[in-house]
């Protein structure tokens, strides 16, 4: 038997879609679509990666059913490589369980616990109530290192709203949505054979997007000289905004019908773009502050950083908001590689278990003194089998389990 042939994915010819790496953020192209199912359907909601998920869940519903007036910040820690940033990524998408094209939904593609989908189905349902689910990620400083906390934030926020990221343009938008003639001025523009982003970027000087409001605002705007020097006045660029603002295009960007949906905004790498910035610690302290205190127990944060939220000086600033901690170790890295590159072809189970068990004592004096030294805790992960059911099996007098390598003992059941 070769190695190759144990194995339910052969290694030589597996590939990871998403190169080992989980990138957070709301990329809806079609690249970024098929490494989010990917990595929906090989997620491993198991150890600490599905307590955290259920701690995350249970504290949100909690205070939303309670009446509580904000939610806690969540801080997810790792060592680089964790899978903190995958965790908070899979939550992000399960939360509003994205619909692919072929009519598959993130929920439907992972393998979850079966309180955790219960406790998505009860966020679901809330949901229906209260203005429906909305979820954001992304990276604070993707856009710029030098834009202020709160510009950074509403970038995030509006880019998953498929608003521009930019805070002057996205008023704009958002002011042809609530008169109603976002789609006449768009449609306008691009029948005049320009591009709509485009002309939304340059929308100082864009001609067309000027001429399309003039014919759909006459009144408001008499000329497309008049209608620049307007829009130059009421959507001024600006480098930073009041939390007063940053709160009041938040809520005009999720509204529906009135109605704040339920929130979760997913901040990847906060540790990183704070670095030694003791101000910009203090900025992301007070803008999360301000959304959570103002916006009520309907939103939630999630914070990753690689070391725990009392690790440095400046991340300490932050622990009297991201009260929640979820802590990722080596252990739940390893149970990943056992259930995704790892996992035994059931056939070979078997073979492989004696193989290893009547070749144990070579094995383990061979390795002796080294890194990858035997320890006895390695023995049950040496070919994945189905132990409990084997026992349970003669426990109630059926036969054992085909791929036991050996009579299961007739001790009462092993499943208490």
């Amino acid at each position: 038997m070769l190695n190759r042939d144990i194995y339910v994915e052969d290694p030589s010819q597996q590939r990871l879609v998403n190169e080992g790496v989980a990138y957070v953020n709301d990329d809806t192209s079609s690249r970024a679509q098929a490494v989010l199912r990917y990595e929906l359907k090989t997620f491993v909601c198991d150890g600490q990666y599905a307590r955290g998920m259920q701690d995350i869940l249970d504290t949100y519903l909690r205070n939303l059913s309670s009446g509580a007036q904000q939610q806690p910040g969540v801080w997810i820690s790792g060592f680089f490589g964790s899978g903190k940033s995958h965790l908070a990524k899979m939550l992000r998408t399960l939360w509003e369980d994205v619909t692919f094209d072929d009519g598959a939904t993130a929920r439907s593609l992972a393998n979850l616990p079966p309180e955790i989908q219960d406790q998505f189905k009860e966020l679901t349902t809330q949901g229906k109530r209260q203005g429906g689910l909305f979820a954001a990620s992304g990276t604070l400083g993707a856009s710029s290192r030098d834009k202020s906390v709160r510009l950074a934030l509403l970038s995030v926020i509006f880019r998953s709203a498929d608003l521009p990221q930019q805070y002057p343009v996205a008023r704009f938008v958002m002011w042809l949505r609530d008169e109603g003639i976002l789609d006449q001025v768009r449609d306008d523009v691009m029948s005049r054979g320009d591009d709509w982003q485009e002309e939304l970027d340059n929308f100082y000087v864009a001609e067309s997007l000027h001429e399309a409001l003039v014919k759909a605002k006459p009144k408001t705007f008499s000329s497309v000289e008049s209608c620049a020097e307007t829009l130059g006045h009421l959507y001024p660029h600006v480098n930073d905004v009041s939390s007063d603002d940053m709160l009041k295009a938040i809520r005009r960007a999720l509204s529906r019908d009135g109605k704040m949906p339920l929130t979760l905004v997913v901040l990847d790498e906060v540790q990183q773009y704070i670095g030694t910035d003791g101000q910009r610690s203090i900025d992301v302290q007070e803008a999360v502050e301000a959304c959570s205190k103002e916006l009520g127990s309907r939103m939630m944060f999630i914070g990753t950083g690689q070391t725990a939220i009392t690790g440095t000086s400046n991340l300490a600033r932050l622990q009297g908001r991201f009260t929640l901690r979820i802590e990722l170790s080596d252990a739940d890295v390893d149970a990943v590689i056992r259930q995704v590159i790892l996992a035994k072809k059931p056939e070979a189970r078997g073979a492989v278990s004696e193989v290893m068990e009547a070749n144990l004592g070579e094995v383990s004096r061979h390795l002796s003194e080294t890194s990858i030294a035997h320890r006895q805790e390695d023995t049950k992960h040496f070919a994945p089998r189905i132990i409990r059911s084997c026992r349970c099996a003669v426990a109630f007098g059926m036969p054992p389990c085909a791929y036991s390598t050996r009579p299961a003992p007739t001790a009462s059941c092993a499943i208490s």
